[in-house]
């Protein structure tokens, strides 16, 4: 009970602060010098405590793709797969590992799977008028928007600056 009215004071504290969160970060790699940008998860805009979002990962040694780091937050669970529909075309996105990752850290308790999608995909969530995430686990679907008319989401903000970090 406590856990779920501290998440609802922390909406009501920042729910018009959706420009708000996590910079891109810009390192380059140790073994083969190319350049890595990547960015933490953020949430999409989320309707209950249990909710999807996702964090991004670009290296220029595959210049044309992107990992799509997809999270559910606040529960443990096996992510079986994931889509986005973009106004109005759905894409199913390619795993890129096998099996789940899990973080519990005292109340925190999150799942994260990565996939790979095309770079273009990705510029195009960030024009496009309306955009969900669907993400499939053993006990059904959750379904969050990134963009939809005017409602949006910290993700969706996080994903345009991490875009403008790697076309710098």
């Amino acid at each position: 009970m406590f856990k779920h009215l501290i998440f609802i004071l922390v909406l009501v504290l920042v729910g018009c602060a959706n420009t708000t969160g996590l910079e891109p970060t810009e390192r380059y790699s140790g073994f083969d010098n190319s350049r890595i940008v990547d960015i933490q998860p953020h949430g999409n805009a989320c309707s209950t405590i249990t909710c999807t979002g996702f964090g991004l990962q670009w290296n220029s040694k595959y210049p044309n793709s992107v990992l799509m780091i997809v999270q559910v937050f606040n529960d443990i669970t096996a992510i079986l797969d994931a889509q986005l529909n973009i106004d109005g075309e759905v894409v199913t996105l390619d795993e890129s590992q096998l099996f789940s990752d899990f973080e519990t850290m005292g109340y925190i308790q999150n799942s994260s799977k990565a996939f790979i999608l095309p770079l273009d995909t990705l510029e195009n969530i960030a024009t496009a008028d309306r955009v969900w995430m669907r993400v499939r686990t053993p006990s059904g679907t959750i379904e969050d928007a990134i963009i939809d008319g005017q409602k949006d989401s910290k993700s969706y903000h996080a994903l345009k600056r991490f875009l403008a970090k790697l076309h710098n």
